[in-house]
């Protein structure tokens, strides 16, 4: 007879919170905030002994033991660490696993990688990854739990062996004895001691003296598997008795479905079913929702599906918006500009300051639509059983996800299962939910498993979009030119927006120009999110401030830094600490050094710009030619301070990865609207930038203890300032707009 033998104990303690220093390393740390970590949301300390074989006495039991919700570890000695956070291609899994190995004491080869699924039990709000986030939220948790279960086995080694557990180390997995360590315990040899102890109050995190992986290049898991095609991407999901969906969307946003014939979808070999999918209100935030009306062909299999959807025949009445345009866009927000508001936060009586000044500079800045365009489309799988309900999606928010399907189908949150496996891209797109309630939806209908996969031409076509903008700015200067204060009205509303306000002059914000989910399409968030139009803005202003005054564009920003103030800005959730300025100085510092600042011939002109966004700080000089109005750049060198580096290579890899995503927004293409109707549908419309058109990229890091801080989006604002500030030194034209078109070189004024 078999037996299921538990000793699950639960612990909690939140009789205060624990405030996290930004320190790179604490000595010590007390049990309750031990507790802290592991009961995020209430789940419990799991020092639980699993037994799923037989317990006998004549049979050594297989242990499988949970010490937190991070690491699970076994009597055959296997080390599994449980990845909260989603991996998207932008290796955070890897750097967390390099932070688990390292606290532990385990070898980076040996630990395995599971990805959790979407749980507020055992994450709380901490799971969803987006926003440069997806590291630095959880490394000092992380840090913390695996000193504690590292302190739980040493001191299970040390019963074993009778001695101090000052006297042992964790080391490859195992525990060793300092004066003889020829005799070490494997982890899973003590796990039977482990798992009975109570957490202890004080535990030691490792001195940074003594990584070996943390601060160093290290290939991980992740491309190894993405090398080898073996990465199990939700795309390649299969469950029995599965149906596979394509779904024609309305082609215009708040349009909606009039009529259509399946008769010839129906016909197609292996096509089954033809369904209308309702259109589904956007939520109070517009992660949640926004699925279009449309009519989805199920089939036997992908290509049969897309087969039947060509097939169909469709009548869409497009609404309000098939009357418009992009071009409607902008006049709106001209309208709205032209319309009188109040300052919404004034720095330093920027708005005094202006009255007491005659002299005023204004310029305008304009960013059009874009598309995340994910090399893996849009997919996801979902089994509605009735009383609960089972999803596989690379997402972004299984957490959000989790709890927009709860209110979707009205079952508890206990009955909905989010598996978040690896995604090939996200950028913003995969935070929203749209593409996860249409498996649903399918599912429930047909109370079987239902994989919804978006075309290429869906993800261009009927997807969610990178706003529109439009950003005003002004200045009042001195009799030398000098700016005494800015005025601002655009993308952003306040100057913590996005850590986006460092220098010292003073400045006033006004309301952000009315953005309306009725606009033409609906927003998704896009890699640097707002900071990409407030980052054309600003560091191009800044530099025409800079000529303005007949100064340097890199001195006249230093200058400008030096005197700011450190801004308060920790206490937003996604910032996570203040913004230092002369941390931004020290990064333009080094990249004149970099860069060779000044000294470039040959037809080549620099441009300059520095950003911050939440706890990272860049700045990047672009060197540039144009010759017979196009514009080509050579090279972009890029100084940023993230904290410390955990990967040095991931880093440079996502900062060389924002570049070529700035340098497309900037130099190629972007979606377009004419009718209601998105006007590029693959890549061959919507031009990316291509292998033989990218420069040299120079990444340096700068050395921190600080904790470490985002690198995914930081490298994006930048780039457009950068290389139209260049473009401006190259041809005396100030182009205020991207992309740049030939057509702009040839008509704007010096």
């Amino acid at each position: 007879m078999r037996y299921l033998c538990t000793d699950t104990k639960s612990h909690t303690d939140r009789s205060r919170t624990i405030e996290r220093k930004p320190e790179l390393s604490r000595p010590h740390m007390e049990r309750r905030h031990f507790f802290k970590i592991s009961t995020w949301a209430g789940g419990g300390l799991l020092l639980g002994t699993y037994l799923p074989l037989a317990c006998s006495r004549d049979q050594t039991p297989k242990l499988d033991w949970e010490p937190n919700f991070f690491i699970r570890i076994t009597s055959d000695n296997t080390v599994t660490f449980i990845c909260s956070q989603s991996e998207l291609g932008q290796g955070t899994s890897t750097g967390l696993a390099m932070v688990a190995a390292d606290e532990l004491g385990v070898s980076i080869d040996q630990l395995q990688i599971e990805f959790a699924q979407a749980s507020t039990e055992r994450f709380g709000d901490l799971q969803d990854t987006g926003g440069s986030n997806g590291l630095r939220i959880v490394w000092p948790e992380l840090r913390e739990a695996m000193a504690t279960t590292r302190a739980l086995l040493i001191v299970a080694a040390a019963q074993k062996w009778q001695i101090a557990p000052e006297d042992c180390y964790c080391e490859d997995s195992h525990i060793y004895r300092k004066d003889q360590p020829e005799q070490k315990w494997a982890f899973g040899e003590v796990l039977d001691i482990a798992a009975t102890l109570p957490a202890p109050r004080d535990i030691q995190l490792k001195d940074p003296s003594t990584f070996k992986y943390i601060g160093k290049p290290v290939i991980g898991r992740k491309t190894k598997t993405a090398i080898s095609g073996t990465t199990p991407y939700s795309i390649n999901k299969k469950l029995p008795n599965m149906l596979y969906a394509g779904i024609a969307r309305c082609p215009v946003w708040e349009g909606s479905l009039v009529s259509f014939d399946a008769n010839e979808a129906l016909k197609i070999p292996g096509v089954v079913e033809v369904l209308e999918i309702a259109p589904t209100e956007i939520q109070s935030t517009d992660y949640k929702g926004g699925v279009r009306p449309g009519v989805a062909v199920l089939a036997q299999n992908t290509w049969a599906a897309f087969e039947g959807k060509k097939a169909l025949k469709i009548t869409w009445d497009t609404g309000k918006n098939g009357t418009k345009s992009s071009a409607d866009i902008i006049h709106e927000l001209a309208e709205d500009y032209a319309t009188e508001s109040k300052v919404n936060v004034d720095l330093d009586k920027a708005t005094s300051l202006f009255r007491s000044n005659n002299k005023v500079f204004s310029a305008m800045y304009d960013a059009p639509f874009q598309a995340n365009a994910c090399m893996e489309p849009l997919n996801a799988t979902a089994y509605h059983r009735g009383h609960k309900v089972e999803i596989w999606a690379g997402t972004q928010a299984p957490k959000l996800t989790r709890d927009r399907i709860a209110e979707l189908t009205g079952l508890p949150l206990a009955a909905v299962t989010v598996n978040n496996p690896p995604s090939g891209g996200g950028f913003g797109r995969r935070y929203f939910c749209d593409f996860i309630e249409e498996a649903v939806i399918l599912s429930e209908k047909l109370r079987q498993p239902v994989k919804v996969t978006w075309s290429r031409e869906d993800t261009f076509l009927t997807s969610k979009y990178h706003p529109i903008t439009r950003d005003y700015w002004q200045a009042s200067l001195d009799e030398n030119n000098y700016p005494t204060a800015i005025k601002y009205r655009g993308t952003v509303s306040r100057p913590s927006g996005f850590r986006c306000y460092p220098y010292s002059i003073p400045m006033a914000f006004y309301p952000f120009l009315k953005y309306k989910e009725s606009w033409l399409l609906p927003r998704a968030s896009w890699r640097s999110v707002y900071a990409h139009p407030w980052g054309l803005g600003l560091e191009s202003f800044m530099d025409e401030l800079a000529h303005k005054a007949q100064e340097d564009p890199i001195q006249f920003r230093i200058k400008m830094l030096k005197k700011a103030p450190i801004r308060e800005q920790k206490a937003l959730p996604w910032v996570g600490d203040d913004l230092y300025p002369a941390k931004l100085k020290h990064t333009l510092e080094l990249v004149a050094e970099k860069s060779n600042w000044g000294q470039t011939e040959n037809g080549i002109f620099q441009g300059v710009s520095a950003m911050s966004y939440n706890t990272s700080y860049i700045a990047m000089v672009a060197d540039v030619s144009v010759n017979d109005n196009q514009v080509k750049v050579h090279q972009v060198t890029a100084v940023i301070d993230c904290g410390l580096a955990v990967n040095p290579s991931q880093v440079k890899a996502q900062i060389e990865g924002s570049i070529i995503w700035g340098l497309t927004a900037t130099l190629k293409d972007a979606i377009t609207v004419e009718q209601g109707h998105v006007q590029q549908s693959n890549y061959d419309s919507y031009d990316l930038l291509r292998i033989q058109e990218a420069p040299h990229i120079d990444i340096h890091i700068v050395t921190s203890n600080d904790s470490p801080s985002g690198t995914g989006e930081v490298g994006v604002p930048g780039v457009a300032p950068a290389v139209l500030n260049a473009v401006f030194a190259a041809t005396g034209k100030r182009i205020r707009q991207i992309p740049i078109r030939p057509e702009l070189l040839e008509n704007t004024e010096i």
